[in-house]
């Protein structure tokens, strides 16, 4: 939550390529730690490792914005929520065939490392070395000095839109915690059905991030679709808060997560037409940062209202939540992405 920011401006000043790899082999060098973990040291190490090196994804983040034109952004920005739902339908099963028990996972740590390096020094050999300028997907680096921070959120509306970040992924953590939980209390699910429940959700990113999000921006635009996702994922908790049969649970579940997973590319893809080239990734990783705090809050606040109100609450105030993407959208939104900016001139058009 605190780093994102600082390698996001390095990347700024130095460019994307190195410092994603440098970010790649930090993770690398905590996957090996907790390799060979045998005391609760070097786990709490091993996870300071990960937390200090976490930049990987605002500076991926901004060099897809970089190397896309504002036409393209959407569907740019899908090939990220692609990448995770892979991500989520292998890294379980690559990490249980892996195991050799369940207190043995020496294996899968050590080929998560290897696989951490193998990625580092892809991204150094084949990504480009800098910033593209607009409209010009990866044609030049743009030189302009990266902006101050405190000069970035002094614009009017964009400390609001950070929040968002903070609030939306609060109710998706809120949501992954309590799913499990209610499913087992419902259903009776185990750590099988569950499993097997978010590898499905991986597949729906696979098919949605990619060109059915890019369609549905191209002909509804960036802020309705956010509009719409957003108000699903919200209309899918509150009913949660009510449903009792098993098919209502298995949908609702699949809903609610199938809509969550298409705010986010649309976040960004709003992010980056909000500051110039030079300064999205310091920007990007204001926005991490701002996530990695709702990822905080999120179960905390879940955790609290089940304890005092059962699942029902818990839902209603997740879904609570998530209406405050929706109002920011309907009142804040269209007159923050249609203000002229010095990164583009087209976010009314691609935006609103």
């Amino acid at each position: 939550a605190i780093v994102a920011p600082v390698w996001g401006r390095l990347s700024d000043r130095f460019g994307r390529r190195p410092i994603l790899s440098l970010c790649l082999l930090g993770g690398a060098i905590s996957h090996f730690v907790l390799a060979f973990a045998d005391v609760l040291f070097m786990v709490y190490l091993s996870r300071a490792v990960a937390g200090m090196m976490a930049g990987g994804v605002p500076v991926a983040t901004a060099l897809i914005a970089d190397a896309s034109t504002p036409e393209q952004r959407s569907r740019a920005m899908g090939l990220i929520g692609r990448a995770f739902g892979i991500g989520l339908i292998l890294g379980p099963v690559i990490g249980g065939v892996l195991a050799r028990s369940e207190t043995d996972f020496m294996l899968p740590c050590l080929v998560a490392g290897v696989l951490s390096v193998f990625a580092a020094v892809l991204a150094f050999v084949l990504l480009p070395a800098g910033q593209a300028r607009e409209g010009h997907a990866g044609a030049t680096v743009d030189d302009t000095p990266p902006a101050p921070l405190r000069e970035i959120v002094r614009r009017p509306g964009l400390p609001l839109f950070i929040g968002q970040f903070c609030f939306h992924t609060s109710a998706v953590s809120a949501s992954v915690y309590l799913f499990p939980l209610w499913v087992a209390n419902g259903l009776g699910w185990q750590a099988r059905e569950v499993g097997l429940f978010f590898g499905l959700i991986g597949v729906v990113m696979v098919v949605t991030q990619g060109n059915i999000l890019g369609r549905m921006t191209d002909r509804f635009g960036n802020l309705w679709v956010l509009r719409g996702a957003a108000l699903c994922f919200s209309a899918s908790l509150a009913l949660s808060a009510v449903a009792t049969q098993a098919w209502a649970m298995g949908a609702l579940g699949l809903l609610l997560f199938s809509a969550a997973t298409l705010c986010l590319p649309v976040l960004n893809t709003i992010a980056s037409h909000l500051v110039t080239p030079a300064s999205r990734g310091q920007f990007f990783g204001v926005t991490a940062s701002s996530a990695a705090f709702g990822r905080i809050l999120g179960p905390l606040v879940a955790a609290a209202l089940l304890a005092q109100g059962g699942y029902g609450l818990a839902w209603l105030g997740t879904s609570a939540v998530v209406l405050l993407v929706v109002m920011w959208s309907l009142v804040f939104g269209h007159g923050l992405t249609s203000q002229p900016t010095d990164a583009a001139s087209d976010v009314s058009g691609s935006t609103a």
